[in-house]
């Protein structure tokens, strides 16, 4: 799924290098200013002054710096509140204040500071635009015009400034002076880059009255960004406030058919769907989540703060903004804030195209908080909703199957495969899923079976390769063909500790036990954490001699949280070292796996 504005994304990158410096950086640890000692009469003995609390301004300040640190910027804004409240005239403690509360997307309360921080630091661009935007909401787009022209030079917010104008010109009626602001930024003809703009210039013209432009726009547009879901949506909602709603219509349900994975578009097909009203708060929202967007998008995840500060101001001037709203969702997951996450995502409203996707990941979050039954509860029911899709059922399955339910898991597949109206290479991750389950439930033939049928829509796959060929080797069946599988894995992961411990655990069930220790010691280096892998080395110590090693490994599995059904093995390896009742016996090919004939 593509985003709406891409162009704008990349224009925007300029911002992404001022951004900090205008909000993050401008708040060094503050000077805290004590209070003066109160004044004693003349003549008085000296009082003792009263004992400080333990928790002072300074350690309020100090947590609400540890909160941010830690992402939870709920804690943290209500940390520098308290701070803040105890010495309302520190200047750096009322910035402190006002940054924590953009990132807590407390933008009201935000806006109560910005007079008093602009009293202090008049140019600043956050505090400019927060009052600018206020400007907006209240439709008073002069006032919100003249509040972004005081943003100074060392502050300048690059591209937004043009944008934003733009809308802002659009909602005193001056279109020409909008289009002056438009014609800054224009991409180059011809490229899907120019999609976003296009859409920009047509509603400008939609509200200047020009209908013919801006439809002529519009179709521009979507032709150039025919993947683009925000586009597509952006132009049904012009063509139905053109007058072509079975267009609009047709529009959005070829879309949905394309690409039914990831969006579910029957709540804006309903006959009685509306377009989304055309306003400069709407507009310059989208703006907004753009730069989020691109902040966001940073692998290094250095400005995922700065992301949802712009998100949070994209929300607060379009409360249903879906787009914005599941992309903070996903932030608040990169912050392991769990319950954070899912909350935003039961703000996507449920007319929108996302709300199918957002359901469906709520149920995943539940079952990662361990609210298995209620992550189970939402999915069944998603599958009753929508009989014809196959989400839901996976979803289902994959929260059983991590859980170690494998039978229920299975049974969840099972759904998903008759709903198939077609199996495509894609399906690979489904036959897999299903044969873990079957071969845990101890169904091989059955597992057998989708392990061959996800090798085949998907070859080159190195875990179905590691899985079928481990499996062979582990049950002595198909001892070459199984070792060229787990060779062709290690060529494709060859830093995957657990496609070694593979390799290594089949060259150990043929008795090849030194070439066996070379790969699990190298396993053990990739993956040490897994208590298996350590087993498997200890075992593969003592039969080449190294039992006080092999000992020392087994000792370690033991600690490392391994199954249950292994521990008492592992005890008993202590005990009494490899003996025929706790080791793997050495495999042969059996007979008819080998080739037929003379």
């Amino acid at each position: 799924m593509k985003p709406f504005f891409p162009s704008i994304a990349a224009i925007l990158l300029a911002l992404a290098a001022l951004a900090p410096a205008t909000l993050a950086q401008q708040d060094p640890s503050p000077r805290l200013k004590s209070p003066p000692p109160p004044q004693q009469a003349q003549g008085q003995p000296q009082r003792r002054p009263p004992a400080r609390p333990v928790v002072g301004v300074s350690g309020r300040y100090l947590a609400a710096r540890v909160a941010e640190q830690m992402n939870d910027y709920d804690a943290a804004s209500g940390y520098a509140d308290v701070a803040m409240g105890a010495m309302p005239q520190d200047d750096e403690l009322r910035y402190t204040a006002f940054r924590l509360r953009l990132y807590a997307g407390r933008i009201e309360p935000a806006a109560q500071l910005a007079p008093h921080v602009l009293t202090e630091r008049p140019t600043d661009g956050f505090a400019n635009l927060v009052m600018a935007l206020q400007a907006v909401k209240r439709g008073d787009a002069r006032a919100a015009e003249a509040q972004l022209n005081r943003i100074g030079a060392e502050n300048q917010l690059g591209p937004l400034k043009d944008y934003v104008l733009a809308w802002m010109k659009a909602g005193q009626k001056d279109f020409a002076g909008a289009r002056t602001h438009l014609a800054k930024l224009k991409p180059a003809a011809g490229q899907r880059a120019e999609a976003p703009a296009l859409v920009i210039e047509a509603q400008i013209d939609e509200l200047a009255g020009d209908r013919a432009a801006a439809e002529t726009k519009y179709r521009r547009a979507v032709e150039l960004d025919r993947a683009g879901l925000r586009t597509t949506i952006a132009v049904a909602d012009g063509l139905r406030r053109l007058g072509k709603a079975d267009e609009a219509r047709t529009l959005l349900r070829v879309y949905g058919e394309k690409h039914s994975d990831s969006v579910v578009m029957d709540p804006l097909l309903a006959a009685n769907a509306q377009p989304r009203p055309l306003t400069p708060a709407i507009g310059i929202s989208e703006i907004l989540f753009d730069i989020g967007g691109i902040l966001g998008a940073d692998p290094r995840q250095q400005r995922a703060d700065l992301a949802l500060v712009f998100l949070n101001l994209a929300v607060d001037l379009r409360p249903d903004h879906d787009f914005a709203l599941l992309m903070m969702s996903g932030l608040f997951e990169q912050f392991e804030n769990i319950p954070k996450a899912v909350a935003t995502l039961q703000r996507i409203p449920v007319a929108s195209p996302l709300s199918w996707q957002a359901r469906l990941r709520a149920a995943s979050l539940d079952a990662q908080q361990d609210r298995i039954e209620q992550a189970v509860e939402r999915l069944r029911a998603l599958m009753a909703e929508k009989p014809e899709r196959i989400d839901a059922a996976i979803a289902l399955g994959d929260v059983l199957r991590t859980k170690e339910r494998f039978a229920a898991s299975v049974a969840a597949y099972d759904v998903a495969i008759r709903r198939l109206k077609s199996v495509e290479e894609r399906h690979w991750v489904l036959f897999f899923s299903r044969g873990i389950g079957l071969e845990r439930t101890k169904q091989w033939p059955k597992a057998e079976a989708d392990m061959k049928r996800a090798l085949e829509l998907a070859p080159e796959q190195p875990y179905v390769l590691n899985y079928l060929g481990y499996s062979w080797i582990d049950q002595g069946m198909h001892l070459k063909e199984g070792m060229n599988l787990l060779k062709r894995a290690t060529d494709l992961r060859p830093d995957d500790g657990a496609i070694s411990d593979s390799v290594g655990w089949a060259y150990y069930r043929i008795g090849k036990f030194e070439t066996a220790v070379e790969w699990l010691e190298k396993a053990a280096e990739q993956k040490g954490d897994d208590a298996t892998i350590v087993e498997h080395l200890g075992d593969a110590y003592w039969h080449v001699g190294r039992k006080r090693e092999a000992r020392f490994q087994w000792e370690r599995a033991l600690r490392q949280k391994p199954e249950k059904d292994r521990v008492p093995i592992l005890n008993d390896k202590l005990v009494n070292g490899l003996t025929p009742g706790n080791d793997k016996p050495t495999v042969y090919e059996k007979p008819a796996d080998r080739p037929q004939g003379g």
